[in-house]
């Protein structure tokens, strides 16, 4: 059963029109996909069980017990005992035998209910208990098995969802979804990279009423590793922050730029990162932005909101990695500045939803496009503290 759960996904995923799967973000489809695959583990409860009783003639003949007194069945006054045992999960579970499981089954009759609660109906002429407590022992079986199914299925749907994709691209002859190739300076250091959690469920975006394009990008595992370097490199202006609280966004911004194009280098000019406005930092390829940061000094939480304003008004394309780097050097309470950032991301008319925040000022954000509500856009913040106090200055 769980393989050809595992087959529907795959189905599933062919079934979508390309353009809208092309088209929509990949964790909005991983979502959408994951909430209709997902297996619900049968659960009994005991505490709500009720019983009914009758009376009835039970035939003791040939039983352990039985006396053989002639031929023919041989009656004497019994009671049977219904039990009605509330259950809820999938109800097709119930058909289904672990593993393991052994050759004395459990019998009952299934009834599915409307509100999610269905009753299993077991009838006994003998003692409950050992029926019940095979019956638990089974459905543990079941659901250690379902839970390593529903934990390995995020990743096997977007294996599906990428293949797919890749032979999208391959079959309508688009070349790419242009890839623009970072190639890594071999003398660089290298810098350990921050595991990204996810997680689910809404249901799939409608197809955009343009067509698919190809479009700039760069990889997700670049991407991964610029916001490395960003990282490394703010850490290190928060270790001395004497040394960096001097700069304004400007010079912040530039030397950030130089550890960039410190990794990576450009085919031309040697530099993969260029200046774009006031405090942005872009790759770009054709009129089109890859990716685009912008470096801020902390002035209050309208910083935030103002910034993100600023990168959804260029993100009206699909695959722009992007990033927002706050610096603050003036508020002591640096704590504070945090929860501040945060509510400030929270409530920004386009917030979607989180997902990814550390206690060290990093969150990772979902926002609806202004332009388009079925775009989804990504966007990394970070908040590094360079506060010294006048004392130490």
């Amino acid at each position: 059963m769980l393989d050809e759960r595992g087959a529907e996904a795959g189905r599933k995923v062919d079934a979508i029109p390309s353009n809208q799967l092309l088209g929509t973000n990949i964790e909005e489809i991983l979502e959408h996909l994951v909430d209709q695959i997902y297996v619900e583990s049968l659960t009994i409860y005991k505490d709500r069980m009720v019983h009914d009783r009758e009376e009835i003639k039970i035939d003791i003949q040939g039983t352990p017990s039985g006396i053989i007194l002639r031929e023919g069945p041989c009656l004497i006054p019994g009671i049977r005992l219904t039990i009605s045992l509330p259950f809820s999960g999938d109800t097709k579970l119930w058909q289904l035998s672990p593993n393991p499981w052994s050759s004395v089954l459990p019998h009952g009759v299934v009834k599915e209910g409307f509100d999610g609660i269905g009753e299993l109906d077991m009838i006994f002429e003998q003692t409950i208990n050992e029926p019940l407590d095979l019956i638990q022992k089974y459905l543990a079986s079941q659901k250690e098995i379902i839970d390593q199914f529903n934990k390995n299925l995020p990743n096997s749907i977007q294996a599906l969802i990428e293949a797919r994709r890749e032979r999208l691209v391959i079959q309508d002859n688009l070349d790419n979804i242009l890839k623009i190739p970072l190639r890594h300076d071999p003398t660089a250091p290298n810098i350990e990279s921050i595991q990204i959690q996810k997680r689910i469920a809404k249901p799939l975006s409608l197809p955009s009423i343009r067509d698919h394009k190809s479009e700039w990008g760069i990889e997700e595992k670049d991407y991964e590793d610029i916001l490395t370097i960003v990282r490394h490199e703010g850490r290190t202006f928060e270790a001395t922050p004497k040394t960096f609280a001097v700069h304004d966004e400007e010079e912040l911004r530039d030397i950030i730029l130089a550890h960039l194009n410190g990794h990576y280098r450009g085919d031309a000019s040697g530099e993969t990162f260029r200046r774009s406005g006031k405090t942005d930092i872009r790759i770009e390829a054709k009129n089109r932005a890859a990716f685009v940061a912008e470096c801020k000094i902390w002035k209050g939480p309208k910083i935030v909101s103002d910034s993100i304003d600023q990168l959804l008004s260029y993100l009206t394309w699909r695959d722009c990695r992007t990033s927002i780097i706050i610096f603050n050097k003036d508020i002591a309470r640096f704590t504070d500045l945090l929860q501040k950032t945060k509510t400030a991301i929270e409530s920004h008319m386009c917030f979607t939803k989180m997902i990814l925040e550390t206690d060290q000022g990093e969150w990772r954000c979902i926002f609806r496009s202004k332009e388009d509500d079925a775009r989804l856009l990504q966007i990394h913040i970070f908040h590094f503290n360079l506060y010294v106090s006048q004392k130490s200055k």
